[in-house]
């Protein structure tokens, strides 16, 4: 699908931004009596008076209740407040299920999630209508606890009644150019079951070691046992993790195999199998049945029929390859898959999208979920899909192609104005389901397409779940606040402005560079216009400044005049940058929680500021080279001197790429294992998929994050300029350098 799908252009941002869904209303009152609960419970009723909680107070599971949420509550509650509830004294937290504590919600699946919260000076009661309404209701708590001294913490009194506008809140793990540890992984379900999601679509390609065709896997791929380890915990907190295959297409991790390359749909493209093929039909079953068999009691499967662009054009499709017959092809494909994974009791769910065409959309089977469906979707979409009979996912895709950091906040990017990817969120349930779509639930999509690390999706994995829990309460900006306060700590400050200056700084990084046809890679298979259309792949870099001709030192520079805007830029966001480097560290002996995660901020602003000062620094050398050049003639010491401090900013440049890129990799590589390494005896196949170019893939390690400076050769160039140094240098009976 559409990576970028959806970030609206704003051409009208200002009244948007005035608008009643922009987020600029008035806030609620549990955020006006200074906490947050994460989504935004539906029902709130307060005194106006408070209590203190602190290890006085007595936990009490009545009868009925589960053991393992008690246990879990004084696990998560020890280690986000030091709390572990093991007095006797007279206070009491007790913790209750019972069928009838929320009543009147018709969803059977909402039902069950519901709790209520009455805090009393000696007594709070947790209830739930079922074991997952309970859960959810020690979550809430656990957010509602604010400190007020070391061990004491104050809580609002009165009731709250909650439940979720949508069964399904499903969160994307894309691991296609990454893989995390498994602690990271557990840290991940825990943080995720504390926002009350309860899905995770785990998209492996080479990351899982299938057991039927071990040659798959790369170095760092899950084992089985590892997935089933996930599976039990992540069900231990009441989320479902879904695997997600990538089929028919995007198969590049598997038909780059000299085994399997006679599969593909066209021996020149090693991006999609032969759909028409059943020995390509039984190696795609083969990979679903391996990760069936390692995620036992997961209710779903995603089978992605993501971007099937060429299905049809295999030799050993009979029909002519039109548009009606590779749709037809299509969705033969997904009832054959979706009757597959019934027998094995899996409901599918699908990127229902193109090559489909709207008047096929009927043939679908009834029981396939669409985890795709958006605003972009045509009315004629909609209405067909319920014909069919057919639910949906309200999908936002929170990082698309963008590098470093998200999109989440309104911003210039590729020319254009965007209103930002939480702007897009905040209402679009409620857009969709007055168009007429049956949204059973959400999907927070984020791709690693361009390797941004997973610490930078929090935001946009709790904003999508925060409105499919209410589906248009609170305003965006109370929502954004209850996050920072609930993943940072309530003693955290600036996280919003931090995150702002981020993302300046990435786009900065990513508008900085030329793009200029690629010298790396030949050109791709095609797109989804077709074979040989829109496959011109491109190289990201800069060009050096022109270096002074020895021995007169004449010179045509080009870099400040050809790069003014980027150096003016570059100038002004150093002093945003540092700001920024001011506030994050403050915040690292602020916050309470996830302060990994400000390393991982702290690491990406580092680079940021490398780009910029390496742009202005290279600005400074073309100055230095002019005045040089014009010195040449009538003052040759002062032509060295100048020569010799362009040297300087040189060597600058490079040692500071070596200071930045070791602490960099150090705080990348804390939460995952290092990317694409041999490992256990297993040697990575490191081959290019022939239609997509993702950032991320251009190199075999992390140094795609390097890899537009790696191009500008400024090791090189600096050796030439020492060349130029010396012979002027002997010119002019100077020392060399």
């Amino acid at each position: 699908m559409n990576r970028t799908l959806k970030t609206k252009v704003a051409p009208f941002i200002f009244l948007f931004m005035l608008s009643p869904l922009s987020g600029q209303g008035t806030l609620t009152d549990l955020r006006l009596a200074g906490h947050a609960i994460f989504p935004c419970p539906q029902k709130v009723e307060l005194n106006g008076e408070s209590t203190v909680v602190d290890n006085s107070w007595q936990l009490v599971a009545e009868e009925g209740s589960s053991q393992s949420i008690r246990n879990e509550l004084i696990r998560r509650s020890q280690e986000l407040h030091g709390l572990d509830f093991s007095a006797k004294g007279s206070r009491r937290i007790e913790l209750r299920i019972s069928p009838t504590t929320v009543t009147g919600i018709s969803d059977p699946a909402c039902s069950a999630q519901a709790y209520r919260i009455s805090i009393s000076p000696q007594k709070i009661l947790i209830e739930g209508n079922e074991e997952m309404g309970l859960f959810y209701g020690i979550q809430s708590f656990m957010q509602l606890l604010k400190p007020v001294s070391y061990g004491v913490f104050k809580l609002p009194t009165g009731t709250i009644t909650d439940w979720p506008d949508l069964k399904l809140r499903v969160i994307h793990w894309d691991t296609k150019h990454h893989r995390e540890k498994m602690e990271t992984l557990k840290r991940y379900i825990d943080w995720l079951a504390y926002f009350k999601v309860n899905a995770i679509a785990f998209e492996l390609e080479d990351k899982y070691a299938y057991p039927s065709h071990p040659i798959i896997a790369g170095p760092n791929a899950f084992s089985r046992k590892e997935m089933e380890e996930l599976t039990r915990y992540a069900k231990e907190h009441f989320i479902q993790l879904i695997p997600s295959v990538q089929a028919p297409a995007h198969m590049g991790y598997v038909l780059k195999h000299e085994e399997f390359a006679h599969l593909r749909a066209d021996q020149e493209s090693n991006y999609q199998a032969c759909m028409c093929n059943e020995e390509a039909m039984d190696l795609i079953f083969d990979m679903y049945q391996d990760l069936i068999d390692a995620t036992p009691g997961v209710d779903y499967f995603f089978v992605s029929t993501d971007e099937v662009y060429y299905a049809g054009i295999c030799d050993q499709c009979e029909k002519e390859y039109t548009a009606e017959n590779r749709s037809q092809t299509w969705v033969d494909y997904l009832n054959r898959v979706n009757r597959w994974m019934n027998k094995r009791g899996r409901r599918v769910m699908a990127w229902v999208e193109f090559p489909l065409l709207t008047e096929h959309i009927t043939k679908l089977d009834q029981n396939i979920i669409d985890g795709i469906m958006g605003s972009p979707k045509s009315q004629d979409w909609v209405d067909e899909e319920n014909k069919a009979g057919i639910e949906q996912l309200a999908y936002n895709s929170m990082q698309g192609e963008e590098l470093l950091f998200p999109n989440y906040f309104p911003t210039l990017y590729r020319g254009r104005r965007i209103i930002g990817r939480l702007n897009d969120v905040f209402g679009e349930v409620t857009r969709l389901e007055t168009r007429g779509a049956n949204i059973i639930g959400s999907f927070a999509a984020a791709w690693d397409d361009a390797g941004l690390h997973s610490e930078t999706f929090w935001l946009g994995w709790a904003t999508v779940t925060q409105y499919a829990w209410t589906k248009s309460t609170p305003e965006l900006q109370q929502s954004t606040a209850d996050f920072m306060n609930l993943f940072y700590g309530y003693g955290s400050q600036n996280m919003t402005q931090i995150y702002r200056t981020l993302e300046e700084g990435a786009r900065y990084y990513q508008a900085l560079w030329d793009k200029v046809p690629s010298k790396e890679r030949e050109k791709g298979y095609g797109s989804s216009f077709g074979k040989g259309i829109g496959a011109d792949m491109i190289d990201l870099t800069l060009q050096m400044p022109p270096l002074p001709s020895a021995p007169d030192l004449s010179l045509k520079p080009s870099f400040r005049s050809r790069y003014k805007q980027k150096i003016d830029e570059a100038a002004r966001s150093l002093d945003e940058n540092e700001l920024l480097f001011a506030q994050l560290t403050e915040n690292t002996t602020r916050v309470s929680h996830n302060a990994y995660n400000l390393e991982v901020l702290l690491a990406l602003a580092s680079l940021e500021r490398y780009t910029m000062e390496t742009v202005y620094n290279l600005a400074r050398i073309e100055g230095k080279f002019e005045a040089a050049s014009e010195a040449a003639g009538s003052d040759p010491e002062k032509a060295m001197d100048l020569l010799l401090d362009a040297h300087k900013l040189s060597e600058k440049i490079l040692r500071n790429k070596e200071i930045m890129w070791s602490c960099f990799n150090a705080s990348w590589y804390k939460s995952r294992l290092p990317k694409n390494q041999s490992r256990n005896g297993i040697e990575y196949l490191y081959v290019l998929d022939d239609v997509k170019d993702h950032f991320a893939d251009r190199r075999k390690g992390l140094e795609y994050m390097l890899a537009p400076f790696e191009r500008m050769k400024i090791e090189e160039w600096k050796m030439q300029l020492e060349e130029v140094i010396n012979e002027y240098a002997r010119t002019h009976d100077m020392p060399p350098l």
